[in-house]
């Protein structure tokens, strides 16, 4: 009789879903004939953009069961057995091999490089069941493995294409009106100390240089008709002023924007004189805050203002989200860059004696996701604060926003580099990786 026993069928299944879904991947896949004594087919590497195979190939071995758990299998992972005499074959390839191992009782298919064991026992292997499945998200992984590590200037293109990024800016709508004028004082600085006399609580979204007043908002509405000679104020077309040929008159303006701008989220923000950034204000002494926000996909909050405490409980240093703003005219149009950072106190208040070191360790740990997170965060404020008005002068006085801000549409880009391509081979990634969620 000639018989197929049922191993060999249930081989052959898992070798044919591996070599569908690896189509389904980009690449391509020739499976070995009966002559395979550890090594049941190649991946060869495409590249997706233009379809030009690039001759780099992946040895693959298909291990695959019916059901059945594998060793200490959980939720979240679980370990395999290499046989000494397989890991023994795979290490004398001039080419890197992997493993797929196969469920076919619920479709998984998890893969692993050969020789991603310990120094202590590389036959086992363990399995993220969330970073090691075999699809579309592993091609970057799997092709980096192609990478001649020993050849200066080996490349292989990113294997994901259509990424969506996010510019960090935002379009800045400017009022239809700018209040000119000429000031009774020379400078800005003794404007402000005679209005800081005058009105504790006055605005300062105003610029003066060489006795010319410039602001979005009227002062005839404010104290502001201390500084200036009421007389002289006009109301002139923004676009006149706005976009001038005099690079000196657009700082000018830019000084503006910004002046403008902090006050207009003075409600819930502080400016930091050092950075340059505007960030959350603390609501109480080593008080935590969060700031609710629409996110990409639905609404989320954000602790804002995060006190951390030693072992003793003390409070050691209190960290506040906070951006960084760079206004910026590309054209005829207003733009406002948002680079999120990170403001460092003792309290909520005052300023922490090595505030650098803590930054710098908190970006070293920032991964894309955590950057864009902050990013949407503050694009929902900055758009909101155009939209809701501000008590900002003393209570019961509610002001109309000065500047709007609109969002831009994310650019889809041809390709695609996701993070844990390059963070598994960096030697460094172990000491990068961020424990707290940042949003």
């Amino acid at each position: 009789m000639k018989i197929l026993s049922k191993n060999q069928l249930t081989g052959q299944r898992g070798e044919s879903l591996v070599a569908d879904r690896t189509l389904a991947m980009g690449f391509a896949f020739d499976g070995r004939n009966r002559l395979e004594t550890g090594i049941d087919g190649f991946i060869e590497l495409r590249d997706p953009k233009t379809g030009q195979t690039l001759a780099k190939w992946i040895g693959t071995q298909v291990k695959t069961t019916d059901g059945g758990n594998y060793v200490r299998e959980d939720a979240a992972s679980f370990e395999y057995l290499l046989k000494p005499d397989d890991l023994a074959y795979w290490r004398q390839a001039n080419i890197p091999v992997i493993i797929v191992l196969v469920r076919l009782s619920d479709s998984t298919m998890y893969w692993k490089s050969v020789d991603a064991g310990n120094i202590s026992e590389p036959r086992r292997l363990t399995f993220n069941k969330s970073t090691d499945q075999f699809d579309k998200g592993s091609t970057d992984q799997i092709a980096a493995l192609c990478v001649d590590r020993d050849r200066i200037g080996s490349y292989v293109p990113p294997m994901q294409t259509g990424e969506p990024v996010h510019l960090t800016m935002v379009r800045v709508v400017l009022p239809e009106e700018i209040f000119v004028g000429t000031s009774l004082f020379a400078s800005g600085r003794q404007a402000a100390r005679e209005l800081s006399n005058a009105n504790l609580n006055a605005p300062f979204d105003w610029v003066i240089r060489d006795r010319r007043f410039l602001s979005l908002r009227d002062p005839s509405d404010s104290a502001l008709t201390e500084i200036v000679d009421e007389g002289s104020i006009e109301a002139v077309d923004t676009e006149s002023v706005a976009f001038p040929d005099d690079v000196d008159e657009e700082y000018i303006f830019i000084d503006l924007l910004a002046r403008t701008l902090s006050v207009q989220l003075d409600h819930d923000l502080n400016f930091d004189r050092d950075s340059r950034a505007l960030y959350f204000r603390a609501l109480g002494p080593n008080q935590s805050r969060h700031y609710r926000y629409q996110s990409l996909v639905n609404e989320t909050s954000a602790e804002v203002v995060k006190p951390y405490k030693g072992r003793d409980k003390h409070v050691l240093n209190v960290r506040h989200h906070a951006f960084i703003p760079r206004f910026q005219r590309i054209g005829d149009e207003w733009f406002l860059s948002v680079t999120p950072t990170f403001i460092f106190t003792r309290d909520g208040y005052r300023p922490h004696y090595n505030p650098g070191a803590l930054i710098a360790g908190k970006k070293k740990l920032e991964k894309n996701g955590a950057v864009r997170g902050q990013f949407v965060m503050w694009r929902h404020l900055l758009t909101q604060s155009g939209q809701v008005k501000r008590d900002l002068l003393s209570e019961g006085t509610e002001l109309v926003p000065l500047l709007k801000f609109e969002p831009l549409d994310a650019i889809i880009m041809p390709l695609a580099v996701p993070e844990e391509a390059w963070r598994r081979d960096d030697p460094n990634a172990v000491n990068m990786i961020d424990t707290e969620a940042l949003l």
